[in-house]
């Protein structure tokens, strides 16, 4: 009997202590979870102390940042510039400005400083901006050729109106780059490459829109919309045809460069007759008939060798028009391509006018072009737009005075549109000019 009562107490005893074991077991645990929730708090802790020191750090740094920033841009508008470099051997200032010496070199940095502000007025904070002007040229070659063709009396002259044009603005300077034509060109090309980069440099305008040589400087700047915005080019007497597929903008200035080129031969004292030529390019260039010299009025095409200088021919409405040389064979095109590309630029004066009076030319002479070469020559140089216009009377000039697509040109930016209106139907000869047109057809 007590046998029998003592089982059952001894399970009941059995079972507390399990449960006992189960209870230490669940505490023990609970303990230890407790005390990994207590580690992960503390490190949370620490990794949140950590990120509002971090975060207060670059608070501190993101605003001394932008005040530098702030700063930075407030000396940049203050101190900022615009830069204008200028090929002077391919841009000759008008012939009064020089004859002036100091006077008219003072006057000449006069008028290109308000023909720049004219240019920049539109450019947010430009009337803050510094203006810095530098000229390379090649003053011995200038000097040489005003002094041949005797345009300048005294050879002081040129000196004397750099001198004043470079004492008239303080960051005005017109530099003499030596003898040679690309001593000018890497100039300007290297000047070009440093400022551009020049956060301080708002704007660059280049007078080198005459020579092609420059376009390969400009082609890695072509696709960049900010540096688009930030050249501009100063128009030449006449255009470089590369120039005319480059974006930038063209802006003229007026009464500053001289708006024809310089004659080839001298010029007499005043008072003195121009002594008679006999070169063979002012001679007919076939034997003389007593009707097929004369010009065929009401026509557009009037033919003969693409040699100059020539006849100025004019339409009804006394307006300058060119006259009609063909058009080249697939032959003659492709010649002068291959005789282009093979590096030697060629030189327009002497394949075009038959003599070159500039004994350092860098351009090819030799061989000569002649026949088709050389009508494709001359159709080449007229897709340069003269500067005159249809007011050209440059018996001499061998840019275009007419679109080549005519008064139906479908360009947006035709640096003929001022001639669009032009008949190009030859009418008479300028009576000043005693040339005469060979009619050959």
């Amino acid at each position: 009997m007590a046998d029998d009562m003592a089982n059952p107490l001894m399970e009941r005893l059995e079972t507390f202590a399990k449960s006992d074991e189960e209870r230490r077991a669940f505490i023990t645990d609970l303990i230890k979870v407790n005390s990994n929730l207590e580690k992960e708090l503390r490190t949370a802790k620490s990794d949140h102390l950590d990120q509002l020191v971090s975060r207060r750090m670059w608070q501190e740094r993101a605003q001394n940042s932008e005040s530098r920033l702030n700063e930075s841009q407030g000396s940049a508008a203050s101190n900022g510039f615009m830069l204008c470099l200028i090929d002077g051997d391919g841009y000759l200032f008008n012939d009064n400005l020089i004859s002036q010496g100091a006077n008219g070199g003072g006057e000449a940095a006069t008028r290109l400083l308000d023909n720049i502000k004219r240019h920049i007025q539109h450019f947010e904070g430009a009337m803050q901006w510094k203006i810095m002007v530098r000229i390379y040229a090649n003053l011995e070659g200038l000097l040489k050729k005003y002094t041949y063709i005797n345009f300048v009396e005294e050879k002081k002259a040129l000196l004397q109106f750099v001198v004043g044009f470079t004492q008239i603005q303080p960051l005005f300077d017109f530099i003499d780059a030596g003898q040679g034509k690309e001593r000018a060109d890497h100039k300007i090309k290297e000047q070009l490459s440093l400022f551009i980069n020049n956060s301080y440099c708002k704007h660059i305008m280049l007078g080198v829109a005459h020579d092609n040589g420059y376009v390969p400087a400009l082609d890695p700047y072509k696709n960049n919309p900010a540096a688009v915005s930030r050249i501009a080019l100063i128009e030449p007497l006449h255009l470089g045809w590369e120039f005319s597929k480059l974006p930038f903008e063209v802006t003229r200035f007026e009464s500053l460069f001289r708006s024809q080129e310089l004659p080839n031969d001298r010029v007499p004292p005043k008072g003195q007759p121009r002594p008679y030529s006999s070169s063979p390019f002012n001679q007919p260039s076939q034997p003389q008939a007593p009707q097929s010299h004369r010009p065929v009025v009401g026509q557009d095409l009037i033919t003969r060798r693409p040699i100059y200088p020539g006849p100025l021919l004019l339409n009804k409405d006394d307006e300058r028009v060119d006259e009609y040389l063909g058009t080249p064979s697939d032959r003659g095109e492709a010649n002068l391509e291959s005789r282009i590309r093979s590096g030697t630029k060629l030189c327009n004066m002497f394949h075009l006018r038959g003599h070159c009076i500039d004994t350092g030319c860098p351009y090819s002479h030799e061989p000569s072009l002649e026949g088709e070469e050389l009508v494709a020559f001359a159709l080449k140089a007229r897709l340069t737009a003269c500067h005159a216009g249809s007011s050209c009377r440059s018996k001499s000039c061998v840019s275009g005075h007419l679109c080549p697509h005519g008064s139906n040109c479908w360009r947006k930016k035709c640096y003929f549109s001022k001639v669009h209106h032009v008949d190009p139907k030859v009418h008479h000869i300028d009576p000043k000019v005693d040339h005469e047109v060979m009619d050959t057809r």
